[in-house]
């Protein structure tokens, strides 16, 4: 497909979870942006590089597949028009939602060059969504962009989002940091001769509430909430790998939620099975950090968690020196039966 799509701001509005869990409200706004891409499914074992046209690979909606996102361009609709130029590759995931099918796609985006406001912007961007054959692509944009100056932060409140209809109201999203816990410090994984394999992640996880606009320029605010939860996984990657990025996994991760009170509400089980690591140096630091972006759908869960598809997507950073961690993770929920949704009204007043 070469898709073309209007970007529009998003809001993730998740209370203090209570005894039920999480009740979210979703709320989407004006456009700020557009978004051109040549969407092409690769076969599992082509090599994907900007610029390189993969053979022609048939879709199959009942299996798993590989693609590819050549010639993408986000144009923004700040004063400067900023714009950029960006790579991804990810895959596909068939599932169920209901009785109604439905292709779960995940992918990880590096931007390759900005202009205007954006030119010398290096970050990462991971996609979360869904396709329905043939012509309708649903997507989920994160950006995460290094800003050691300060230049995307508003210096006051943002204006207001301009609400209107959500156009996939039986979704619910969820936003949330992940932070190093002081309780259980990450430990390093070494092969024998003493390779670095990975480590053992612990986080404590917090919600987290991303504002976003352009009408007076391109500016961000970041609010961050309380603890909710705690995650644990394994991380498989070699930061010194000759591949750049470098291929990264996860596994036996769990994420458990509880509420105000300490009290466990669900757990989610979700494994990155996809995902890069992107090595960037840093001024000062004595090794490059790590850009990390990923994907993986929903294996499992209890609670509220309980028997619901969805998938996680996640776009972070990992430091080896000092050992630190800056994760961001979202959750893409269906929702059919309302457990997770709130309407925008009482969470906002």
């Amino acid at each position: 497909m070469n898709v073309n799509e209007d970007l529009h701001r998003f809001d993730i509005k998740v209370p203090d979870p209570g005894p039920n869990g999480f009740k979210a409200a979703n709320r989407v706004g004006e456009q700020v942006a557009s978004i051109h891409i040549e969407w092409r499914v690769i076969p599992d074992d082509f090599v994907a590089y900007p610029n390189v046209q993969p053979p022609p690979t048939v879709l199959d909606p009942t299996k798993s597949q590989r693609f590819c996102m050549l010639g993408g361009q986000m144009n923004f609709k700040d004063p400067e028009g900023s714009y950029l130029h960006a790579f991804g590759a990810g895959r596909t995931f068939p599932v169920m939602v209901g009785n109604q099918p439905q292709l779960r796609i995940g992918a990880v985006v590096d931007i390759l060059e900005g202009f205007g406001k954006l030119k010398g912007a290096v970050g990462t961007i991971v996609v979360n969504g869904y396709i329905t054959p043939p012509y309708s692509l649903d997507l989920s944009i994160v950006i995460r962009l290094l800003d050691p100056t300060g230049k995307f932060r508003a210096g006051s409140s943002i204006p207001a989002l301009k609400a209107i209809a959500n156009p996939d109201p039986n979704t619910v999203f969820i936003l949330l940091r992940g932070e190093a816990d002081p309780n259980n410090p990450i430990t390093v994984n070494q092969s024998p001769d003493g390779r670095f394999l990975g480590t053992n992640l612990n986080e404590v996880l917090r919600l987290i509430h991303v504002d976003f606009d352009v009408s007076r320029g391109m500016e961000t605010r970041n609010g961050v909430g309380p603890v909710v939860g705690r995650l644990t996984t394994v991380t498989h990657v070699d930061p010194f790998s000759k591949l750049n990025p470098a291929p990264l996994t996860t596994s036996n991760g769990v994420l458990t939620f509880f509420d105000r009170e300490g009290k466990t509400f669900g757990t989610l089980q979700a494994d990155i099975v996809e995902g890069r690591a992107f090595p960037t140096p840093m001024p000062g630091a004595l090794s490059p950090f790590v850009r990390v972006g990923g994907f993986g759908p929903f294996a499992g869960g209890t609670g509220q968690f309980g028997g619901i598809t969805g998938l996680l997507a996640v776009n972070s950073a990992l430091s080896l020196d000092p050992v630190a961690v800056s994760m961001l993770y979202l959750l893409r929920i269906s929702d059919p039966d309302g457990r997770f949704r709130n309407s925008w009204q009482q969470v906002w007043g």
